[in-house]
């Protein structure tokens, strides 16, 4: 248990209610009202003079405990007067403070001293994070100053406090040292400056200087944003807005999306980009807080160059960053300035991508009503290549036409259309990043695609589409997508036949194989088509007797499942087992059960063949769905 403090000044609470402490009319205030009044100060007359407003307000305090004390202790040695100093500074209420090293030499009317120790609970470290967050710098101010105006006091000549460590600035605890003449180094002569006081009109001087220097840049910033709302007005790309930033400010900007790849830049060469890109996208994984910090403008030091860095918001969602880019430190007048900008920089971004998603957002609108005609046969030859044309797309080439399903558990009519929406926004942001023209549609709840043959000509139709639901499978991992692949076309009058093939392509697929094209289904693909499908799916029905007597059974369904595996895997025991996650004898049982349900032998190769194309006949034509395995 810790020793209570011993209370080694005066406290007198008078009949009046007023508190007096040696004499000294006091006052109590929660640490709270220090911290509004720590912000409101900070925003009128700026970080740097706050801080010496701080610390003199410190000094003054510790300058006058140290009288009292010396006066009420004047037998006892300097040192011991020192030591006293931290046990006033706590009854203030202000910190609790350790003195971990202290060497005091007397010289004539003076003393010299170096002193360190450690503040617990800094009022101000507190109240900072909670007005302001973590600080790039130590901010005890007042503390300081107390410290340095006790031990000037007692000492009878300058003593400077610095902090090396703070808890403001995210360190574990404050740390200071403090410091006679005798033992300062360079570094503490720029502590000098917060200890000398302005007049007030020199103060007044100062303030109407800053407010004529305030105006200048937000008029400045406000030819900055008409020049660039003109530039976006005439239809400049996003680089070419960026340079034009660059042109303005002479500063490098970056214009970078929420995963940090580049969207544009104004200033940096090509061959710095990749590096510069780099170190940032390192700092940020390496920093848990940076998601919070990273809402509003922030300063980022890195090894190899510096910036300001704003989120550019849309509708309430965070789209991008914003970033000056500089490389020396720069005046603070230019950062404020960079500061005030970049902030409606960002917004102009969001204006301008704005622009461009809903220009493209209509363009793919009229895209997939055009495709979605031209699967119905809507048009004549001449209109497609009239309407082809208004949207860069040749059609009289080879091309393909893709089916994509998804399966999302748990979901109903409306959200599915929502996620549908969003699938399709984001098929074209994918398709865009590789320069690959498509046309995409809808068909009842499912996406439709054409692709020319000329646009993914390097990787081929089934490396595009693997490649593709694996991002969509990264980017949605509970959702199950799979996608059908007609065979090649070279006439556009017949996309309604190669959809079609698409269909019965993904009808096939499975979650071991969730690509299929067309030509890999053999004959099956061929014999089936709209004018013969009752007939197909009667056919096939009768031959899966008495399994198909009622295909709304799920017991029934997942007897054909265990039949389709077992047929799929050439009758392998052991391969089907591992695909259905069964034990080996629960597997035989199950094919004993349908051999005698059928009464046919599953071995003969006639029997199972049949079989085997019985029901991939019915799912071809989508009249039973055995996806889910």
């Amino acid at each position: 248990m810790k020793k209570p403090l011993e209370l080694e000044r005066d406290l007198k609470l008078a009949d009046d209610g007023l508190i007096y402490t040696e004499d000294n009319r006091a006052i109590l205030v929660p640490t709270s009202s220090f911290g509004i009044l720590r912000k409101d100060l900070y925003t009128n007359i700026g970080k740097e003079r706050v801080k010496g407003f701080l610390m003199r307000y410190g000094s003054d305090l510790g300058r006058k405990d140290a009288k009292i004390i010396q006066e009420k202790f004047n037998h006892e040695s300097k040192e011991t007067i020192i030591k006293k100093g931290p046990i006033y500074h706590q009854l203030q209420g202000h910190v609790v403070p350790t003195l971990t090293k202290i060497k005091v030499e007397h010289y004539d009317d003076k003393v010299s001293t170096y002193i360190e120790g450690t503040w617990e609970h800094s009022y101000e470290a507190e109240e900072h994070i909670e007005q302001f967050g973590i600080s790039d710098e130590p901010v005890c101010n007042t503390l300081v100053g107390y410290a340095s105006g006790f031990l000037s006091e007692v000492c009878n000549q300058t003593v400077l406090f610095k902090e090396v460590s703070c808890v403001g600035k995210g360190d574990e605890v404050c740390k200071w040292v403090g410091r006679t003449v005798d033992y300062w180094t360079n570094e503490m002569n720029d502590e000098l400056k917060y200890y000398k006081e302005e007049p007030i009109v020199k103060e007044l001087e100062l303030t109407y200087e800053k407010l004529l220097e305030e105006r200048n840049y937000l008029k400045k910033a406000s030819v900055i944003y008409n020049q660039l709302t003109e530039e976006i007005l005439k239809g400049k790309d996003l680089d070419t807005i960026m340079d034009f930033v660059y042109n303005l400010t002479k500063t490098a900007i970056l214009i970078e999306s929420p995963e940090l790849q580049l969207i544009a830049s104004g200033g940096v060469p090509n061959k710095d980009l990749d590096g510069i890109n780099h170190s940032f996208f390192n700092y940020i994984h390496n920093k848990n807080s940076m998601k919070k910090t990273l809402h509003q403008t922030k300063i980022i030091k890195l090894e190899e160059h510096k910036r300001i860095v704003t989120p550019i918001f849309l509708q309430g969602k965070i789209i991008g960053y914003c970033s000056f880019v500089y490389y020396e430190d720069s005046e603070e007048e230019k950062l404020r300035f960079l500061q005030m900008i970049i902030e409606r920089i960002s917004s102009i971004c969001a204006l301008y991508i704005l622009n461009k998603k809903t220009e493209t957002e209509a363009e793919e609108r009229m895209k997939g009503r055009f495709l979605e005609q031209i699967l119905n046969g809507e048009y004549t030859n001449e209109e497609i290549l009239r309407r082809g044309s208004f949207i860069g797309l040749d059609l009289f080439q080879p091309y393909y036409i893709v089916v994509i399903n998804f399966q999302k558990p748990n979901q109903n009519y409306k959200e599915e259309l929502t996620f549908l929406e969003e699938v399709k926004n984001e098929s074209t942001m994918y398709f865009q990043r590789f320069d690959i023209n498509i046309l995409l549609g809808q068909q009842a709840n499912d996406l439709v695609l054409l692709f020319l043959k000329s646009e993914i000509a390097d990787r081929g139709i089934k490396a595009t589409c693997t490649k593709y639901l694996d991002h969509l499978s990264n980017l949605y991992p509970s959702v199950v997508f799979s996608a059908g692949i007609s065979m090649q076309s070279n006439k556009i009058e017949n996309a309604s036949n190669s959809y079609h093939e698409a269909v019965t392509s993904q009808r096939m697929t499975t979650n071991k194989n969730n690509v299929i094209e067309f030509q890999t289904l053999g004959i099956l693909g061929p014999l089936i088509n709209s004018n013969n499908e009752e007939e197909v799916k009667r056919i096939a029905i009768y031959t899966l007797r008495p399994l198909c007597d009622d295909l709304d059974d799920d017991k029934k369904m997942e007897t054909i499942k265990t039949l389709y595996m077992y047929l799929l895997n050439g009758g392998n025991l052991e391969q089907t087992a591992t695909d259905m996650a069964l034990s080996l004898s629960g597997l035989r049982y199950r094919i004993r059960k349908i051999e005698d349900l059928m009464e046919q032998d599953l071995r003969n190769p006639e029997v199972s063949y049949k079989l085997l194309l019985s029901i991939q006949a019915l799912l071809s034509i989508g009249k039973i769905n055995i996806s889910n395995y």
